[in-house]
């Protein structure tokens, strides 16, 4: 990353992917991202560099090389108004494809009870089962921005089946235990268009109770090491599987642990896979 580079933080990536066509964001989440895209452009943004949006002149950045937190449609669009040439990146269909949930659980369930389901009697009879730790359901829509899109169920009523029938739309839902976390770690790496990738360290991430990012810090000596072995094999796993469907560029792996209802603490080495920058990722690995 030696060129000047024009940046567009579109951490509304999700939203977009899930939309399939022509996307806008909305007022409440251009409002939601704003104060993210301002911390995180303070970390990954280098001297010389430039920040992007819908608001920028025409050709403000001719002559800079183009990068996005995620190279979508109207991300690239949005770079080229503002005369910067995006960098090569993988097409939009294939960062839809791995930036489903649908993805990450083809990989297969890494918590006791997950799975994603393609059908609305599925994901209701699964629903209607006694969640083999916690006392409800999570149901995650197949893409989600900081904890948007997602809903805890207990009891299927009638406004839970038409989440679950409306985010049949994405292809699917994410069904698993909604669970009392304790620790949430994050580990992040760099896919070369050869397939060669680079993972970096440990991390540990906060997030409020909607989801939305608080603050990342590295791993310390009184973190778990047997945690750090786990997401670095986790993570050269995700980056094969990334790099067979087309995928280069940065990505990250969300983890966590959990009280398991009998006095335990379980572990969740795959919450998420984020084929793209997040905001932990300048403070884990920068490329």
């Amino acid at each position: 990353m030696d060129a000047r580079a024009a940046w567009i933080l579109n951490l509304d990536a999700d939203l977009e992917l899930g939309a399939r066509g022509h996307y806008t964001p909305s007022k409440a989440v251009l409002t939601a991202m704003r104060s993210q895209i301002d911390r995180l452009a303070a970390s990954l943004l280098r001297p010389g560099d430039l920040l992007v949006d819908e608001t920028s002149a025409r050709n403000a950045a001719r002559g800079f090389v183009g990068r996005a937190f995620c190279p979508t449609p109207r991300a690239t669009a949005l770079l080229r108004r503002a005369g910067a040439e995006p960098d090569v990146h993988p097409p939009v269909d294939v960062l839809r494809a791995v930036n489903s949930r649908a993805f990450s659980s083809a990989l297969g369930a890494t918590l006791p009870g997950g799975a994603f389901v393609t059908s609305l009697d599925e994901a209701l009879a699964k629903l209607g089962e006694v969640p083999p730790v916690g006392h409800a359901w999570r149901v995650k829509r197949a893409f989600g921005m900081a904890g948007r899109g997602q809903r805890v169920v207990s009891a299927a009523c009638a406004s839970d089946r038409a989440f679950v029938e409306s985010a049949m739309r994405d292809g699917g839902v994410q069904i698993e235990p909604n669970v009392a976390l304790v620790t949430e770690y994050a580990i992040h790496g760099w896919i070369a268009k050869d397939g060669k990738f680079t993972v970096g360290e440990l991390v540990t991430q906060e997030c409020d109770r909607h989801g939305q990012w608080l603050q990342t810090k590295r791993a310390t000596a009184n973190d778990d090491p047997a945690i750090a072995r786990a997401m670095v094999a986790e993570a050269h796993r995700v980056a094969s599987a990334l790099t067979a469907a087309g995928y280069f560029g940065p990505f990250g792996i969300d983890a966590f642990t959990y009280n398991d209802d009998h006095g335990s603490v379980g572990w969740q080495p795959r919450s998420e896979i984020n084929a793209r920058y997040s905001m932990g990722y300048p403070i884990a690995l920068t490329h």
